[in-house]
């Protein structure tokens, strides 16, 4: 894809809409996430880690509780989300008359939407690519007392499973982490958290993006193994 964008975050109230231009983007080759108002996107975007963040928001301007150019204002404003690119859309016409940063496009809303879609991978296309990024070492693995503690009381085969996807977390962080996963999820919490599981055995990872560094804080282990 043009622009390096893969994963789009789609801000539309409209339900109609919004199942329309997700599918028809889906079927374009791109992998959509959407929400209703720009509360809703703020929401996702804070609980979770960089790495499952969008390469670009489709943001309508006119949306209820907090409208598109509130939530771009929220962007621009937080340092964990302001180097998100953002492609605004709206039925009404016109176009910012000043350029604005993360803002890489303005789309007038046709009538179907999948003519919008088609809008968009043209507007993609015109735009450069993205410069290529150095690749990032793994995020630092973490491990308070408690939990070495609480990892050390395992059977020796599940210490050792839980341990080498731990360590698979912390280097998938710093590339990209899978949207679902059967042993890795993002929480919906107040600070960007992560869960492993592995055998049964639940550990949450806090994320910190500025630091590059996953902490295991919490483990959670299946009653069967535990010691009497």
């Amino acid at each position: 894809m043009a622009l390096g964008v893969h994963h789009l975050l789609l801000v539309e109230d409209d339900r109609t809409w919004r199942e329309g231009v997700g599918r028809a983007a889906r079927e374009a080759g791109f992998v959509v996430s959407s929400v209703a108002d720009g509360a809703e996107a703020l929401d996702w975007l804070r609980h979770r880690p960089r790495a499952q963040h969008p390469d670009l928001i489709l943001l309508d301007l006119v949306l209820p509780r907090l409208d598109g150019w509130e939530l771009y204002g929220q962007l621009r404003t937080d340092a964990r989300l302001r180097h998100l690119a953002v492609m605004l859309m709206s039925s009404a016409g016109g176009t910012p008359d000043v350029p604005l940063h993360g803002v890489v496009g303005f789309l007038h809303k046709p009538p179907q939407p999948e003519e919008l879609v088609r809008a968009l991978a043209e507007r993609l296309r015109e735009l450069p690519g993205r410069p290529k990024e150095t690749p990032r070492m793994p995020y630092a693995l973490r491990l308070t007392d408690a939990s070495l503690y609480t990892l050390h009381a395992l059977p020796a085969s599940v210490r050792h499973a839980v341990r080498v996807h731990l360590l698979r977390a912390a280097e998938m962080a710093a590339s990209e982490l899978p949207l679902a996963s059967s042993w890795l999820m993002a929480l919906h919490s107040e600070q960007p958290s992560l869960l492993v599981t592995v055998e049964g055995v639940r550990v949450v990872l806090e994320v910190d993006d500025a630091g590059c560094a996953l902490t295991a804080s919490i483990v959670i282990v299946p009653s069967h193994m535990r010691c009497a």
